[in-house]
């Protein structure tokens, strides 16, 4: 009996929110339902055992709703990371770490990185890539996370053995950022002057003119790409404050702010 209740806690913590609320909504107004014919007149409870009957045949239509899918811990993990809940899905790929293979070892690496436990996330994504040491993903969530710690050389050397295993384009601007970082400008120009950055997200584009800016390359990013990116950089720069990556980040995003606001101090 404790299993299945466990079982039906983890899977109503996977659910989505909607499907959440309206299961805990429905159980307390059978709660109530149920007091109220149990007080009420003989002549209420009928009503009350109508209500009771419309209650619970909501409660299955929510159940089944919720469970239509009846995905695998590491999806349902998955949509969490994407919803930006990185402690639930933190916690729903902790439950299943035992038996991790390595796409739910990466996605656990990135959460604990999303979450600054920069340290954890290191080691979920060299699991990761013990387990398969030529995959594009833990290569570049390795990358992301050395360069978020400061290892800005073992950062690039990562992120390049992803592009070589099939990584998209758009890692380049992480490969950029990690060269310049690493004080390797000329490298940093070469990955970083080819991009088109039309259809990256804001806060890529802003890097990419950022960096170009520095390495005098380019004109200033724009204001409208500076509106729309600065506050992502901005977010990376809080995350990881306690880094010595964090630190330069949020230098970088006083001074695109200033770009974006040349006469805030008239």
């Amino acid at each position: 009996m404790f299993r299945i209740t466990e079982s039906l806690v983890k899977r109503y913590r996977a659910w989505e929110r909607p499907a959440q609320l309206a299961v805990a909504l429905a159980l307390v107004l059978l709660v109530i339902v149920l007091v109220f014919g149990s007080i009420a007149p003989p002549e209420m409870r009928t009503t009350a055992i109508i209500g009771v009957i419309g209650l619970l045949f909501v409660l299955q239509f929510v159940v089944l709703w919720a469970n239509r899918d009846l995905v695998t811990p590491y999806t349902q993990a998955q949509r969490r990371y994407l919803r930006g809940e990185f402690g639930a899905a933190r916690d729903l790929l902790e439950s299943q770490r035992a038996d991790a293979d390595t796409k739910a070892l990466t996605l656990l690496g990135n959460t604990y990185r999303q979450l600054g436990r920069l340290d954890d996330s290191e080691a979920a994504l060299r699991e990761a890539l013990a387990k398969s040491p030529d995959d594009e993903f833990p290569l570049y969530g390795l990358g992301r996370t050395l360069l978020a710690q400061g290892h800005y050389t073992g950062a690039a050397s990562a992120i390049e053995a992803a592009l070589g295993a099939g990584a998209p384009p758009v890692v380049n601007v992480d490969l950029g950022e990690a060269l310049y970082r690493a004080g390797q400008l000329e490298r940093a120009l070469d990955i970083l002057k080819p991009l088109d950055t039309a259809a990256y997200e804001p806060y890529r584009a802003l890097t990419v003119a950022y960096l170009l800016f520095r390495l005098d390359a380019a004109e200033a990013p724009p204001p409208a790409l500076i509106a729309a990116g600065l506050p992502d950089l901005r977010v990376a720069a809080e995350r990881f404050a306690h880094t010595p990556y964090g630190r330069a980040l949020a230098d970088d995003v006083q001074a695109i702010a200033a770009m974006g606001h040349p006469y805030r101090d008239c």
